[in-house]
């Protein structure tokens, strides 16, 4: 018997709506193929289309042509691209061959059929790479590849907030495929295989993909999908538009990146630059919004203005600052950074839960001090900065301040804060202004997750801390033993400036609410505390 040919395959499996689609519709609008009818000997029902070949020199050829003076034609480049798309009684798939995959419309084709069917198909202790998308304040693409291969553990997956993009490694026992990947829509793979098997090819691959054997070791992949198809993108976008025009309350308007609060002093928006006020005001968007004629397009146009206190102004794309949440069925749909989600409604209710555990602090606040200002014949929102405000809360209640009082610790890059306010009753006080939405949350919770697993286990931060601690006062470094140290007794309280306690927890951000979550659980395994505070904005008193 001869031996089958191996082939490397990408396959992408049609939407069964579609099925009823001319085999060329599959393919992108602009695509310039030829056709090619299939052998009748082989019985199989499709096509081949092969892209036309187009010379293109590469962009460095001016460069080295200039230095020889001559034209190079070995530089021409001509790439192979070709796509065969088969019908089956059940199923439409499309196998793709050199830069094949660019020449078919994706809209048609199933969306998580390629990460799914590998999933089905690896074995879950052979990857050798994944890919995520790490959500915090923005979505971080991350690949990590093992030396050899391994277990999923061996990738440090954080199951609430990484969204699986692709994974590779070796076929389970049974599955009679190799060097198995998948990501998003597309399957890759390796296979001995004749003409003849095609057909049967498209349903063992659909079989692979209609199971859930995936979920023995990966159900967590379900969590948090992030959606790619533009046609569903767009019905979400439709979501948005109707939001903005009759219930703007579940929108908010956060900025897309981390940057240095401490020297941001104002923000505006499109239509309304002048109106400068100290934090994100949605309505001075909302209000100025032309809602007859609204549309993604206009919400793309628009800005974002930040202004720091050293007069830079930066601008940011207002559909990537916009934050929105809604339930359909049984999956929750966010915007964030200007990409859709969608998130499975029992995920959703295990992360409120977990919110619900979280204590709201019984320690006595001050609320932030906001007013305006005449700067230049123009009124000026004011809001009272973070360092100002924990030096005043320490006045009024009798709490230590350590704010910006930094102590070095060899597990850590930079010197971190202990706090920014400290209680007899050894309770560590973190601080944050709501002005600028998930970002700034994050960083809050980060910072008392660290400073709090520092302190447990670094012995010679202990030692530095307390005396930090006694230049403050007297007999407060005995909070913190040297030697002994235990976390029973120690509360983490996270203050958020802007944002009453009661509305706190429902009120933020769902990344923000996962990271909360995180950080208190990580904090109460360990022993602390840990407990949330807010306070409203308050006219300030005339002086």
């Amino acid at each position: 018997m001869d031996k089958k040919p191996y082939l490397l395959l990408n396959a992408f499996l049609a939407k069964k709506e579609h099925a009823s689609l001319n085999i060329a519709d599959f393919l992108k609008d602009n695509a310039q193929v030829n056709a090619y009818e299939l052998d009748s000997q082989h019985e199989l029902e499709g096509k081949l289309f092969v892209k036309v070949p187009e010379a293109k020199k590469p962009k460095w050829s001016g460069f080295t042509e200039k230095l020889t003076g001559v034209s190079i034609d070995e530089l021409g480049n001509q790439s192979s691209s070709a796509v065969l798309i088969i019908k089956t009684n059940d199923y439409t798939m499309a196998f793709t061959f050199g830069y094949g995959r660019f020449l078919i419309d994706t809209k048609y084709f199933i969306q998580d059929f390629g990460i799914k069917t590998a999933l089905n198909t690896l074995n879950h202790d052979s990857l050798r790479s994944v890919d995520l998308y790490t959500l915090e304040d923005q979505a971080v693409q991350k690949k990590s590849q093992a030396s050899r291969e391994s277990g999923v553990g061996i990738f440090g997956i954080d199951i609430s907030k990484d969204v699986l993009r692709a994974v590779t490694g070796s076929p389970k026992a049974g599955v009679d495929l190799k060097n198995i990947s998948g990501g998003d829509s597309v399957f890759s793979f390796g296979i001995e295989i004749n003409v003849d098997e095609i057909s049967d090819l498209v349903s063992v691959l659909a079989g692979y993909y209609n199971n859930d054997s995936y979920k023995d070791g990966f159900s967590w992949v379900d969590n948090i999908r992030r959606v790619k198809e533009n046609s569903e993108i767009d019905k979400l976008n439709d979501k948005l538009v109707d939001a903005l025009k009759n219930d703007q309350s579940k929108i908010s308007i956060t900025i897309p990146e981390i940057i240095q609060w401490d020297t941001i002093w104002g923000f505006s928006f499109t239509r309304n630059k002048s109106s400068i006020n100290p934090t994100i005001e949605e309505k001075h968007y909302f209000n100025h919004l032309d809602l007859i004629s609204l549309s993604i397009e206009s919400i793309k146009r628009d800005r974002l203005f930040v202004y720091d206190t050293y007069e830079n102004e930066n601008e940011y794309n207002m559909y990537k600052c916009m934050y929105f949440e809604f339930k359909e069925s049984d999956k929750t749909y966010i915007l964030f950074s200007g990409f859709w989600y969608e998130i499975d409604n029992s995920f959703m209710s295990r992360i409120d839960s977990s919110l619900e555990q979280i204590e709201l602090s019984t320690l006595p606040f001050p609320k932030v001090y906001a007013w305006d200002e005449i700067e230049d014949g123009k009124t000026k929102s004011k809001i009272e900065t973070e360092g100002d405000y924990n030096e005043r809360a320490a006045n009024d209640h009798g709490y230590y301040l350590l704010d910006k009082k930094l102590i070095k610790s060899d597990r850590t890059t930079t010197a971190i804060e202990l706090c920014d306010l400290m209680t007899e009753d050894k309770q560590f006080i973190h601080v944050k202004h709501r002005k600028g939405g998930s970002a700034g949350l994050s960083h809050l919770f980060a910072q008392g997750s660290v400073s709090a697993e520092v302190l447990l286990g670094d012995r010679n931060f202990r030692k530095v801390t307390r005396k930090v601690l006694k230049k403050v006062k007297v007999g407060l470094q005995d909070s913190v033993s040297i030697d002994g140290f235990k976390s029973d007794g120690v509360e983490v309280v996270f203050l958020i400036l802007g944002e009453d306690s009661i509305s706190l927890k429902e009120n933020l951000p769902f990344f923000s609410k996962v990271n909360l979550t995180k950080t208190h659980e990580n904090l109460t395994q360990r022993g602390f505390s840990v407990s949330v505070a807010g306070v409203e904005k308050e006219e300030r008193p005339s002086a």
